[in-house]
C-alpha cells in the first residue's frame, strides 16, 4: 500500500493519469489467462486486489487502425477540445445483437487525471456510432465480464488514484447506460472470480494510441456570415463532421423586422464543387408543416433527440429503408423539423439538392445536382451543435 501511495504521488507530479497497473506482474499460469498476441506495446496486467480472481480471462491490446466513425463521435462527444488526444479502442457486442459496440479509451492532459482517463461507449448508429456512456476516472484494462445485466455484460473497473481506496468496481446497465462513474459504483466482493475480456491492455503513456486526425474537410464561416446568423438572436445549429470537399457556398438571412409572424429564418448551403453535391441546414421560427416522406429512419441527435430523416417519393408510407438506401443518395432528402427539448421554435432541418434547388436558387440553376446520402444526412445531423 505504500508502494501504491508513492506511485499515486508520482502520477500527479506528472500531471497525467498514467495507470497503475503497468507497476503489477504479468498474469500467471495459475490465472488461467490468454494473452492476444501483440507485441507493439507492453501488455497492462491487473493488481491483486481483495483476492479478486480472474479465471480464463482473455487480454486484448486495442486495435490499432484509425476509424473515421469513432473520431467523428469522439469530437462530438469532447465538443472540439481535441487536441493531443490520443485513442484506443476496442470492438466488443455488448448486448448479443451481433453488432459491435466500441470501448474508446482517450488519453490526453485534458480527459487523464490521478484517476484513470477518460472512457466512451460507443452503440452503431447507421454507418457510425452514437454515445451510449461517458465514464471518467478508469483505468485499464477494462474487463468486460461474461455476466449480464438486462441482456448486457457487465463491465469490472479498477479503481485507484485520488486518495480513493483501490477496488474493483462493476458497472452494470440499468436499462438505457451504464453508471458514469466507476468509484459511485457497487465494489466487487472479495475473492469473487470474474470471466470475461481484458480490453485496451496497452500500457498506457503518452504517446500511446492513435492521434486523433486533424479535422479536414469542415467548411468554416467566415466572421462576417457567423455575426449575420448571430444577428438573429436565436440558437444556430450548424455541423461539426461535414464529408471532406465541401464549403460554405451560401447563407441566407431573414431577420424578424417589425411585425414578423414566425421570427427569424436562416439557411447555410453547403456545396462540394468537384461533385455538385448539395446540402444544407436551415431553420425557422414556425409554419411548418408534416412531410409525407416514402421512406423514413430515425436519427439519435446531441441537440434535438431522435428525428426522422425523410426520403423518396412524397407518398406518406414511411416505409423502413434498406442498408442499401441508406448508402445510396436519395431524392427529396431531409428531417422532419426538430426543435431543441423543452423548446417549442426555432425548428432545424437538413435539406438535401433537391430542396436547396428548390428553396435557395429558385430550381433554375444546374448547381446543387447531386444529393448526400442518408447515412451521410444522419452524421452531419448527428455533428451539429449550437455556433458560439
Amino acid at each position: 500500500m505504500q508502494m501504491q501511495r508513492v506511485l499515486l504521488s508520482l502520477t500527479a507530479a506528472l500531471g497525467i493519469g498514467f495507470s497503475l497497473n503497468s507497476w503489477f506482474q504479468a498474469p500467471t499460469a495459475a490465472q488461467s489467462s490468454k494473452v492476444a498476441q501483440n507485441s507493439e506495446s507492453p501488455l497492462e496486467t491487473l493488481p491483486n486486489v481483495d483476492n479478486i480472481r480472474f479465471r480464463a480471462l482473455t487480454y486484448q491490446r486495442s486495435q490499432t487502425q484509425s476509424n473515421s466513425a469513432i473520431e467523428a463521435a469522439i469530437r462530438r462527444e469532447l465538443s472540439g477540445d481535441v487536441a493531443n488526444v490520443r485513442y484506443l479502442y476496442n470492438s466488443i457486442d455488448l448486448d448479443g445483437d451481433g453488432r459491435d459496440e466500441k470501448i474508446v479509451y482517450l488519453v490526453s492532459q485534458s480527459t487523464c487525471g490521478t484517476g484513470g482517463c477518460t472512457m466512451l461507449i460507443l452503440k452503431p448508429a447507421g454507418n457510425g456510432y452514437s454515445l451510449l456512456s461517458r465514464h471518467t476516472i478508469v483505468n485499464s484494462p477494462i474487463v468486460v465480464s461474461n455476466t449480464r445485466t438486462k441482456g448486457w455484460r457487465d463491465i469490472i473497473l479498477f479503481v485507484a488514484g485520488g486518495g480513493i481506496q483501490p477496488s474493483y468496481r462493476s458497472l452494470k446497465f440499468n436499462g438505457s447506460t451504464y453508471p458514469s462513474n466507476p468509484s459511485s459504483a457497487p465494489k466487487l466482493a472479495p475473492s469473487t472470480i470474474v470471466t470475461g475480456t481484458a480490453l485496451i491492455s496497452n500500457q498506457i503513456r503518452p504517446s500511446v494510441g492513435i492521434p486523433l486526425t486533424a479535422q479536414t474537410g469542415t467548411p468554416q464561416l467566415t466572421p462576417q456570415q457567423q455575426a449575420s446568423l448571430k444577428s438573429l438572436k436565436i440558437a444556430i445549429a450548424v455541423p461539426s463532421s461535414v464529408p471532406a470537399g465541401y464549403t460554405v457556398s451560401k447563407v441566407d438571412v431573414k431577420p424578424c423586422e417589425g411585425r414578423c409572424r414566425f421570427g427569424p429564418d436562416y439557411g447555410i448551403v453547403y456545396r462540394h464543387a468537384q461533385q455538385d453535391k448539395c446540402f444544407a441546414i436551415e431553420a425557422t421560427g414556425g409554419g411548418v408543416g408534416g412531410v409525407p416522406g416514402g421512406y423514413e429512419f430515425p436519427v439519435e441527435t446531441q441537440l434535438f433527440g431522435r428525428v426522422s430523416l425523410l426520403f423518396g417519393e412524397q407518398t406518406g408510407d414511411f416505409k423502413t429503408p434498406s442498408a442499401q438506401q441508406l448508402s445510396t443518395p436519395q431524392p427529396n432528402l431531409l428531417n422532419d423539423w426538430a426543435t431543441a427539448p423543452g423548446s417549442t421554435s426555432p425548428f432545424y432541418r437538413i435539406l438535401g439538392a433537391d430542396f436547396v434547388r428548390r428553396t435557395y436558387y429558385g430550381g433554375k440553376t444546374n448547381q446543387c445536382r447531386n444529393t448526400i446520402t442518408p447515412n451521410e444526412a444522419a452524421e452531419i445531423l448527428r455533428s451539429l451543435s449550437w455556433l458560439k
